[in-house]
């Protein structure tokens, strides 16, 4: 599945979670996995309406805690925390490029850079949830819009900043992501939403071919003003037209670099948007033990991609080939059980045979709240799936 982000009034880490929920994450799960952050901290949803949209606006429900938290502490926050790897690599991947962000805003170094607003637990929550939405939904790709910046100025942990903030321009910098003049006199895309949507979107225009499952409108705090753009953020849920497409494979030998940083390299490959990731172990000359890397990619993706691998592992080069595939129709839906909803990906079979998958991390956030066994959770999600046609 693809998701399409429509900044229509902006991008802030609580606009996006709200928009992904609207557009079918399932709460319950996403509740369970806030509440495994072990943060203390809830998610408080509610149904709310701009200029006549219904719209979820989500807010985090916690303790307070010290909002400067340098981007180790944060990353080691990240790293111990009990959630799967692709949402780990995602969010570790927004914060990595806040944290470059700001050192070179501050003229710093990028390990004593201490974020402000951005290390509270809120912030924190706003960007593993996006993360763990995106994954409850079995979204591959992101693609977004241009971002919509504001004008004028707003008061943060430094004093009076004008808008957009630094932060915010750098990160569009780096990624060379495109932005729109948005029609506002006030902040309209902040750091936490700039750093989720750069890092996130593969790419960058309008709404990709597709067709269209759902469609979920996040809102943020404030109405904005009659002459303003609605204050709403977009997601929509997509599924390929088609079931052929051709994919690039990149590959890089790696065999003088330690196993832990061969392990990151592939998460950072996945939270840029690679389809897949797979580590094979080889023997390369002279009988030295190696890994292959190998990188599932649209070929949109391949510079950008080849960059990662480039930055992020020892190889001297990388080397990419064409490939045909085909694959299944494929849709992700919350099924209610006696322990919660837990999240269920289906194939269509040829023949028109659907295949019902339940999601291992749904079914273990579930199972933990409910303290039953996981294999009772995913019978459960199974039968359940019985009854669900995803296709309807």
């Amino acid at each position: 599945m693809q998701i399409y982000l429509d900044l229509l009034g902006g991008a802030a880490g609580d606009m996006l979670l709200g928009a992904l929920t609207a557009v079918g994450a399932p709460l319950e799960a996403l509740q369970a996995g806030v509440a495994d952050l072990g943060l203390g901290a809830s998610l408080d949803v509610a149904a709310t309406q701009r200029r006549g949209l219904s719209a979820l606006r989500v807010r985090v429900r916690g303790p307070e805690s010290p909002p400067h938290r340098s981007w180790t502490e944060v990353r080691a926050l990240l790293e111990g925390l009990p959630i799967a790897e692709r949402v780990r690599a995602r969010a570790l991947a927004a914060f990595a490029a806040l944290a470059a962000a700001e050192a070179t805003v501050h003229g710093e170094p990028v390990e004593q850079v201490h974020f402000h607003e951005v290390g509270a637990v809120d912030a924190i929550v706003d960007v593993v949830g996006v993360c763990l939405a995106l994954e409850l939904l079995g979204v591959e790709t992101v693609t977004a819009s241009p971002l919509p910046l504001g004008r004028g100025s707003t008061r943060a942990a430094h004093g009076v900043l004008p808008v957009p903030v630094p932060a915010v321009l750098e990160l569009l910098a780096r990624r060379g992501a495109p932005s729109v003049p948005g029609g506002a006199a006030r902040e309209l895309v902040t750091p936490t939403g700039a750093a989720l949507v750069t890092t996130l979107a593969a790419s960058f225009g309008p709404q990709p071919a597709g067709t269209v499952r759902a469609v979920g409108y996040g809102a943020g705090a404030r109405e904005a003003a009659p002459d303003e753009p609605v204050n709403l953020t977009r997601a929509v849920l997509l599924e390929p037209t088609t079931s052929a497409s051709d994919v690039l494979v990149l590959e890089a030998n790696l065999d003088d670099q330690q196993p832990e940083q061969v392990a990151h390299a592939a998460e950072a490959l996945l939270a840029a948007g690679a389809l897949d990731v797979t580590l094979t172990p080889i023997l390369m000359k002279k009988g030295r033990p190696g890994t292959l890397l190998s990188v599932l990619c649209q070929p949109a993706d391949r510079e950008r991609l080849a960059e990662v691998t480039l930055s992020e592992t020892t190889t001297l080069g990388v080397r990419w080939r064409r490939e045909a595939r085909r694959v299944l129709p494929r849709w992700v839906r919350a099924v209610a059980t006696p322990f919660g909803e837990v999240a269920v990906k289906f194939a269509e079979r040829p023949g028109g045979e659907l295949s019902p998958a339940p999601e291992f991390e749904s079914c273990k956030q579930v199972a933990e709240a409910a303290g039953v066994p996981l294999r009772r959770v995913h019978l459960a999600a199974l039968e359940a799936a019985r009854g669900v046609d995803p296709r309807a």
